[in-house]
């Protein structure tokens, strides 16, 4: 069934105390920027969340913080402050700030200043330097919600890669995505095929289009595998598993291959940032090419045109066999997928079909969350401390027609 107004509404917006983005500020860590972004000492780092502004440092000796942008002196941005001693100066009356959000010096107050810096309303973040990326509890109170040990966070730097660019849509598109099976075989065939040189498994998904899914709850989310029907008789089984609110982790190409990780997480309404972190869990990553682009804060590249022009779209390539005209990157012709859409996709008047099962799904277990909270709740899928998310797999294979595709899950 298609939302209604009200649900879409509740499902995309996270701006001004919208339920979902109150949600997401108090049950779930965010990812604010890579790792590498910030040097010690450093410039800081401006990251919008949420529909709010936000500078991201690292301090000397290593700590990382997050703090609203603004001075809660003057209201000049911090973005413009000095980085030194640990923590940011601000340029304008010389307000200190350490990593946890504490003002710790105010030179222009000529009473007790240690006592004026106690008394100075800040909102405190906590900030982690985890799987490359550093990451923010932006929610109140003094207990941050457990952290989502997912497979790639304790790898080898050499095992992994981190990218992400911003793209001027909703977050909800991106998650959408993540976890639409049967878009793969359409939309990606020919990156798929340019990518794998015709030899691994994701070249199955063009030769069957119309995949069965089968689905199995869990308390992070849920896993699903799409069964292909091959012409031989086999099944292509592909397993990916959706871990609330944002992370869908995508089976390999091929056994011990490379995976990736998508998450699509809010800017403001109409903003999000798509991240990919690439990873091998069994052996060095190498040359790849997520690890290989020279801007890891700008990859994959957006569509290179706009409406005008059919976001760039490139229809001379498409005469010579190219099937979307988006020769880029798969995360391209994603892209301008969800810009087609609309800042906000309209959901009332879809009309959806079989292959649409995980996407209702993923829309179910938000509206659930932030239905939950709603009611004085913790979403019931928000993160466990007693799961040991590093023991997610999402894996594919191919199967003898009617053998149960979890012995693969499992294996």
């Amino acid at each position: 069934m298609p939302l209604s107004k009200e649900e879409n509404d509740l499902l995309t917006r996270v701006e001004n105390g919208a339920p979902m983005g109150e949600m997401i500020r108090q049950h779930y860590w965010m990812p604010a920027v890579p790792s590498f972004k910030l040097e010690a000492d450093g410039a800081p780092v401006r990251v919008r969340l949420l529909g709010k502004n936000y500078v991201a440092f690292r301090a000397t000796n290593g700590d990382v913080g997050v703090l609203d942008e603004q001075c809660p002196h003057r209201k000049a941005s911090l973005a413009l402050g000095r980085n030194e001693d640990n923590g940011i100066r601000c340029i304008y009356h010389g307000w200190k700030f350490n990593v946890k959000g504490e003002v710790v010096e105010a030179p222009n107050h000529a009473g007790n200043q240690e006592q004026f810096c106690k008394h100075v309303r800040v909102n405190r973040y906590t900030a982690v330097d985890r799987g490359g990326l550093i990451w923010v509890w932006l929610g109140t109170g003094d207990t941050p919600p457990p952290f989502p040990d997912l497979p790639f966070m304790d790898l080898p730097v050499d095992q992994r890669s981190v990218t992400s660019v911003e793209v001027p849509t909703n977050w909800v598109q991106g998650v959408e995505a993540s976890m639409d099976s049967s878009h793969v075989g359409v939309l990606h065939e020919s990156t798929t095929q340019l990518t794998a040189g015709g030899g691994n498994q994701r070249m199955l998904m063009t030769k069957s289009l119309a995949p069965k899914l089968e689905f199995e709850e869990r308390p992070y989310g849920y896993r699903y595998a799409a069964l292909r029907a091959l012409p031989d008789g086999n099944t292509y089984a592909r397993v990916n598993n959706f871990v609330m609110p944002w992370y869908g982790i995508i089976c390999p190409p091929d056994d011990q291959g490379p995976t990736t990780v998508f998450f699509s997480t809010p800017v403001d309404d109409v903003t999000h940032r798509a991240w990919f972190v690439h990873y091998n869990p069994h052996r060095p990553l190498g040359m790849t090419i997520m690890s290989a682009t020279p801007d890891v804060w700008n990859f994959p590249p957006l569509p290179p045109g706009d409406p005008k022009d059919n976001w760039g779209q490139n229809r001379d390539i498409m005469k010579r066999g190219h099937k979307t005209g988006f020769p880029q990157h798969l995360g391209t012709e994603d892209f301008a997928m969800f810009l087609s859409q609309g800042p906000i996709a309209d959901r009332t008047d879809e009309q959806l079909c079989s292959a649409d099962g995980a996407v209702i799904r993923v829309r179910q277990a938000l509206l659930k969350a932030a239905r939950e909270f709603m009611a004085g709740q913790a979403p019931t899928m928000a993160h466990h401390p007693e799961l040991d998310y590093r023991k997610i797999r999402s894996v594919g294979g191919v199967l003898p027609s009617g053998e149960d595709w979890r012995k693969l899950a499992e294996a």
